[in-house]
């Protein structure tokens, strides 16, 4: 024999080695997202409609309620739940049209302080969105169906949307995409022979107005909501809201085009 065979490493010390990898693997735990470079959402006002947990794990965003000193740009999407023009953040209301025009995106939903009734009347946002208020504008209307005009929307995927009565009446800006909107006539309009569904409706009826709309601005884009995400519905449960929600940040989150930012790690407590 030309030489000695090695042995094999015993079986004991093999599991051993495996053993103190998974351990030191399983201790690791998840990576941070914010120091990796993870998308961020800016969220101001009510969010209550949305589990951010499930958007976390499902997109690997992290989601900020506060602007604090960052700037605009280091986040892929920024959320207006029923927030008034007033209690927004100087920085947003002066920079919307730049950060639109990097690729940001924004999600804007209803509510008594939102839209006309938020006091969006007048302002550089008002011109932005897909859908103008005009108005004081948060009230309510007969519950009635809800068309949808873009059923295949990315956002509507999986989701049922229910009768609405109580959303913020809207006009659809010229440049928008309407995607789903109510009808509802009224008695008369049926014995008048009007038709419930569309234009002016002879007989007293009222008219279609839009509830979701959006529109590209530079290179970015906006999703409008006409409805109060966070609002009880009083006659139908929308039990798709939550799954709604998270598709339109999912959405926004891929149509995005700000790059994902890196923060510092925070200093190692000792």
């Amino acid at each position: 024999m030309n030489g000695l065979k090695k042995s094999a490493p015993p079986i004991a010390w093999v599991l051993t080695v495996v053993t103190g990898i998974l351990l030191s693997l399983s201790l690791s735990g998840a990576p941070d997202l914010m120091a990796d470079g993870g998308s961020m959402i800016l969220s101001l006002g009510d969010d209550s409609y949305v589990t951010w947990s499930e958007v976390e794990a499902r997109t690997g965003a992290a989601v900020r309620r506060e602007l604090e000193d960052l700037p605009l740009t280091d986040f892929s999407v920024i959320i207006l739940s029923n927030v008034s023009y007033a209690s927004l953040p100087a920085a947003v209301r002066d920079g919307l049209s730049e950060y639109l025009a990097h690729g940001g995106t924004l999600l804007v939903t209803g509510g008594k302080q939102s839209y006309g009734s938020g006091g969006y009347v007048g302002t550089e946002l008002a011109e932005l969105l897909p859908l103008k208020p005009s108005r004081d504008d948060f009230g309510y209307n007969p519950y009635g169906p809800t068309l949808l005009l873009q059923p295949r929307h990315p956002i509507l995927q999986g989701v049922a949307l229910p009768p609405m009565g109580y959303f913020n009446e809207l006009e659809l800006n010229s440049s928008a995409v309407e995607i789903a909107q109510y009808r509802k006539g009224s008695k008369a309009a049926f014995t008048g022979g009007g038709d419930p569904g569309g234009g002016e409706i002879g007989g007293g009826g009222r008219r279609p107005m839009p509830l979701i709309a959006e529109k590209s601005v530079g290179q970015g884009t906006i999703l409008a909501i006409a409805m109060d995400m966070a609002l009880s519905l009083d006659k139908d449960t929308w039990q798709d809201r939550d799954r709604f929600a998270q598709n339109c940040v999912a959405y926004l989150l891929q149509r995005s085009r700000i790059e994902s930012v890196t923060l510092p790690k925070e200093p190692v407590a000792k």
